[in-house]
């Protein structure tokens, strides 16, 4: 009879989850950082020098991901067939019911696909967490006569919803698409809130796969079925937001999806946000220090809207190579500390060996189209320590995709409205946001 209680109170509360909602509902998540003690991915061994050269490894690759999906003209993940680390930043979130699993996945603004390591995965990296189908009574394998399944997957022979991913690589990855009740904890009052009937990838078999990760993603690009797309409008807002904390540990990163009520102070900059395949994307027109200096961006882009795609996961910021050239030499004459050759990517390193030499350090305007014509991004968002005694930008150059890295989000609400199609601005510490 107690078993039949719980499936009966469960059943009830899911059937009636939706009505709960409004349109102010916020999910107020914290974010880890792949390299915070907190992350199943943290290294102890790594110096800060080891953290930043994987990161440039990581960004230099992951644009290079971007770049060939462009030239494909797709935003279809699991027909492109190349490999990428997943991101930077791990959100926390809960799997099944009656008993909540808890799970950490990377969150990826790129992505568009929801995925994680189910018991029993014949997995070639197994860091993270794995979800357990069989111990939720709200699990449910997708049939592959469903609609979903034409956009993602093909028939097995149990008629389920089956993917299959053939990376660059030589790796590969098989799953079972299914549904599944999400849940989140708000970080303000510790209060869980249920969603069901949540798609995911469902992943059971990896093999001989490169790339270090938790085994779990979470899409939150622009089209079906990433998770935003799922929440709205039908839990929440169209609108999710983060703030990305480096420089108190990480500690204080958060994900807020859905547009609540509460005030946030400050001014709010915003520019046009367009999409294409599964990105955000943005103009950037300028890059400057008034009175000193103006680089232009070129015109030419790979995207069919836009110059600059705004990006989560990439740490670095990557920027067309004549933009970076002329950004260094600019910067080498305007700064008066001596520079530095460095083994790697970086084009413009600075010796500093004192809080004064460090002061000497600039930020940057960059202008983009709209009210955020005018955002600064402050010198500790636009140099990171290579060593003990050397500076560098975090600004690398390639000859493709431009991306704007997380490393010069930090301290910032970034929020993506895609109602009205704007990404929005907010200077506000992370540690100040929404405090209880």
């Amino acid at each position: 009879m107690a078993a039949i209680s719980t499936i009966f109170r469960l059943l009830l509360l899911i059937s009636f989850v939706p009505s709960l909602f409004s349109q102010d509902t916020v999910f107020d998540v914290e974010l880890v950082h792949r390299d915070s003690p907190m992350s199943p991915l943290y290294n102890n061994s790594m110096t800060p020098f080891d953290r930043l050269q994987a990161a440039v490894v990581r960004s230099v690759n992951r644009a290079s991901y971007f770049d060939k999906r462009i030239d494909m003209n797709t935003s279809i993940d699991i027909e492109l067939g190349l490999t990428y680390n997943n991101g930077e930043f791990l959100m926390r979130f809960g799997m099944g019911t009656p008993n909540v699993q808890s799970v950490l996945g990377f969150i990826d603004t790129g992505s568009y696909l929801n995925w994680v390591d189910c018991a029993g995965c014949q997995c070639f990296n197994l860091s993270g967490d794995l979800f357990f189908p069989s111990e939720s009574l709200s699990y449910k394998k997708l049939s592959c006569y469903s609609n979903e399944c034409n956009n993602l997957g093909r028939c097995n022979k149990d008629k389920m919803c089956q993917y299959h991913v053939t990376f660059g690589d030589g790796s590969n990855i098989d799953g079972i698409f299914s549904s599944e009740t999400l849940s989140f904890t708000s970080l303000d009052t510790n209060q869980i809130t249920f969603i069901p009937n949540i798609l995911f990838g469902c992943n059971l078999r990896s093999l001989l796969t490169k790339f270090h990760d938790p085994g779990s993603s979470i899409g939150l690009g622009p089209n079906s079925p990433s998770l935003i797309h799922q929440l709205a409008p039908k839990y929440i807002s169209k609108y999710f937001s983060y703030c990305l904390d480096y420089l108190n540990g990480g500690v204080a990163s958060r994900l807020f999806l859905g547009r609540g009520k509460q005030t946030i102070t400050g001014t709010t900059m915003a520019t046009p946000l367009m999409t294409q395949d599964n990105f955000y994307a943005v103009q950037l027109n300028a890059i400057s220090i008034p009175q000193e200096f103006a680089v232009f961006l070129p015109k030419r882009s790979m995207l069919r809207a836009g110059n600059i795609i705004f990006d989560s996961g990439t740490t670095m910021t990557v920027l067309d190579t004549e933009v970076v050239d002329r950004l260094v030499r600019e910067l080498t004459n305007y700064v008066s500390l001596s520079t530095v050759k460095v083994t790697g990517p970086f084009k413009l390193c600075f010796n500093v060996f004192s809080t004064e030499d460090e002061d000497e350090l600039p930020g940057l305007w960059f202008s983009f189209a709209g009210t955020l014509g005018n955002f600064w991004v402050r010198p500790e968002n636009l140099f990171g320590w290579y060593n003990r005694h050397v500076k560098c930008m975090v600004i690398i150059e390639a000859s493709g995709l431009q991306v704007f890295g997380n490393i010069m989000m930090q301290d910032v609400l970034v929020g993506h409205d895609l109602d009205k199609m704007e990404l929005t601005i907010i200077e506000k510490k992370c540690t100040e946001l929404y405090k209880p």
